[in-house]
């Protein structure tokens, strides 16, 4: 492996992302999941929810974005993620304002201005509305939908900023791992304040606990609540790290073009140094 990586550590509302240009091919392939098992363990290395790499085009887009979990695996791509690559991407000048991104869950088109970073993602299975489950001794009413690739399953919980972190940790755990989801959910628990408003608590596969915010979740949010005729377009989804905006199309009780915007920002830029992943 090279002896120091150039990388930036970015947060979209408290999801934080290291994120690396790999257009060169200064990681090699084999290394890669090690190398994100490293260097997103908090304390021990930088620490982050995902390791995001910036490669060269392979179909069209402006760039090819990949997405690494902290356990090493690769998903399709994320949400939150993706608006902190296209503000990195704009401001090292690989993309202009708008853009578009590969992911392995298709095209993302992006746009960057000065405020927010806004991503178009796509509706890419379901939805699935009242799946009924037994979950931890209790009988649950889950919609579930595909987002650009990631699934998500999603739930209606009274007072959901209110619940536990253990709550929160106990029955996400389960519904990811139950047998109706075979290759895992991400699970968004929400709850509908208003026509315009949102609640949401997220917990991840992949980072196996719940996270400050999540993008393709905040878009399963609205897209479900939307769906279901219980809020209208523009949709904010308040997280635990701030406020996103889903907007989308609805028309004959179905919601199509869902786009997701909010805030992108630097936290910092350097060398990670071997230390960081030789442990």
């Amino acid at each position: 492996m090279v002896h120091s990586i150039p990388f930036a550590k970015m947060s979209g509302l408290g999801n934080d992302f290291i994120i690396i240009d790999n257009r060169d091919r200064i990681l090699e392939e084999k290394e890669i999941p090690l190398l994100a098992r490293k260097l997103l363990t908090p304390r021990m290395s930088l620490g982050g929810d995902e390791l995001m790499l910036i490669e060269r085009p392979r179909s069209g887009g402006d760039y090819t974005m990949r997405t690494i979990n902290p356990d090493g695996t690769e998903v399709k791509m994320c949400g939150n993620a993706s608006r902190c690559v296209a503000r990195y991407a704009f401001t090292h000048g690989i993309a202009g304002r708008s853009q578009v991104i590969e992911t392995l869950g298709g095209l993302v088109e992006a746009y960057v201005d000065e405020h927010e970073v806004r991503v178009g993602l796509t509706i890419t299975a379901g939805p699935v509305l009242n799946i009924q489950l037994e979950v931890e001794g209790r009988n649950l009413t889950l919609h579930s939908v595909e987002i650009s690739g990631a699934p998500h399953a999603v739930v209606f919980m009274e007072k959901a900023f209110e619940a536990s972190k253990e709550l929160i940790h106990r029955l996400g755990s389960a519904i990811r791992h139950h047998p109706y989801f075979p290759e895992g959910t991400n699970v968004n628990f929400i709850e509908v304040a208003d026509r315009k408003t949102i609640y949401q608590r997220t917990f991840e596969r992949g980072v196996e606990g719940e996270t400050l915010a999540c993008g393709t979740g905040a878009t399963a949010s609205g897209v479900i609540s939307g769906t279901l005729g219980l809020v209208d377009s523009p949709v904010t989804v308040r997280v635990l790290g701030g406020t996103l905006s889903v907007i989308f199309e609805r028309s004959s009780q179905k919601v199509s073009r869902p786009f997701l915007g909010g805030g992108a920002r630097f936290v910092a830029e350097g060398t990670l140094h071997p230390e960081a992943w030789q442990w």
